[in-house]
């Protein structure tokens, strides 16, 4: 969806509107394509993904990693003054939290089930 949104915000603008952003490498690049990095220019990498083959480690990681998207989204909505660019990054904010209360509910599940087996 936050690609989504860089094409909408990008596919009318100039080159020069593009230089003034900082999008000018980005450009030089890709174009107006979508290329998957972080704010930084750092492409995405599966190797970002962690998994210990702990379930009660890899949950933790799973709820650390909704809280950080739920924090960029927070940056994101503080960033942009656009409704229509507002409105479904609230909706991705509230995912995240959903998303966090389900793997804390499985977290607090398992943790229980693996002390009762001991």
């Amino acid at each position: 969806m936050i690609g989504a949104m860089v094409h909408m915000l990008t596919k009318d603008a100039t080159l020069k509107e593009m230089e003034e952003a900082g999008l000018d490498g980005m450009y030089a690049e890709h174009g107006k394509g979508i290329y998957p990095s972080d704010a930084n220019g750092v492409p995405f990498s599966a190797m970002t993904f962690a998994s210990t083959g702990d379930y009660l480690a890899d949950i933790s990681e799973d709820m650390a990693a909704e809280e950080k998207a739920r924090a960029a989204y927070e940056r994101l909505i503080d960033m942009a003054e656009d409704p229509a660019l507002i409105e479904p990054l609230l909706f991705l904010r509230q995912r995240e939290i959903v998303h966090f209360h389900r793997f804390k509910e499985l977290y607090d599940y398992y943790k229980k089930e693996y002390k009762q087996k001991k």
